[in-house]
């Protein structure tokens, strides 16, 4: 892990000197849905609007349909399909207007360090184009806790954060595996036992080439909603 960390830092150093970087604002909103349908196994949900400028121009548009098995009780495996419709945007955009069909395998780990949840994984995708198929994987590390409680223990405020390394896996025979970078920290607003408004920031650095890199700027608006159909006793 130490020597992965070193080499990441080189890249950055080396790419931002010799690249053309392009800082860019953009916007996501998004909605999150995950129901429990029995002790073992839940149905996931997501679409994602994401917007170039703020809200100006199209960037992205994600819709998600997945499905989690809990193996234990810290332990998960998800995995699901994306139907991704990617737009021409910013400074370094696409040449045309493409659709994205992805498959994705997700394993999960989670731990609590007293008020602290943690949680750290990877993801595997098949990234299906209309011309070829590229593979990613996702180093991913996320943690969240209550800053503001009610008297009975439940969280009125929460703040959470995530980091994602992504390494393109068909770029490995020549060691320029690492592509993209997102941080994210935010807070956590619940409405009620099964809403949650979330609202922060993340910075998302994408390795186009040698020679492009966008640094984009994101206000992240997210609505998470659960529900448990599990039977009561």
């Amino acid at each position: 892990m130490k020597k992965i960390l070193i080499t990441l830092i080189f890249i950055f150093a080396f790419l931002n000197v010799t690249a053309q970087k392009a800082d860019q604002f953009n916007s996501w909103w998004y909605f999150s849905g995950k129901y429990q349908l029995t002790e073992k196994f839940n149905v996931q949900t997501l679409y994602s609007w994401s917007r170039h400028d703020f809200i100006n121009e199209w960037q992205q548009s994600k819709l998600r349909l997945g499905a989690g098995y809990n193996y234990l009780k810290n332990i998960s495996f998800n995995a699901g399909y994306e139907w991704i419709v990617l737009f021409p945007y910013g400074a370094h955009p696409v040449s045309q207007k493409r659709t994205e069909h992805r498959i994705y395998e997700q394993f999960i780990i989670k731990s609590k360090i007293q008020r602290v949840a943690v949680n750290y994984g990877v993801q595997l995708e098949q990234r299906i184009m209309a011309d070829f198929t590229r593979h990613r994987l996702r180093m991913i590390f996320g943690a969240k806790m209550p800053l503001i409680t009610s008297e009975d223990g439940k969280t009125k405020l929460g703040v959470s954060f995530f980091n994602q390394v992504f390494l393109d896996i068909d770029k490995c025979a020549n060691g320029n595996y690492f592509s993209q970078n997102r941080v994210y920290g935010g807070f956590d607003i619940p409405l009620d036992s099964t809403c949650t408004l979330s609202l922060g920031y993340m910075n998302q650095y994408i390795i186009i080439n040698d020679t492009r890199i966008e640094n984009d700027h994101t206000l992240m608006v997210g609505f998470f909603h659960k529900l448990d159909f599990r039977k009561k006793d």
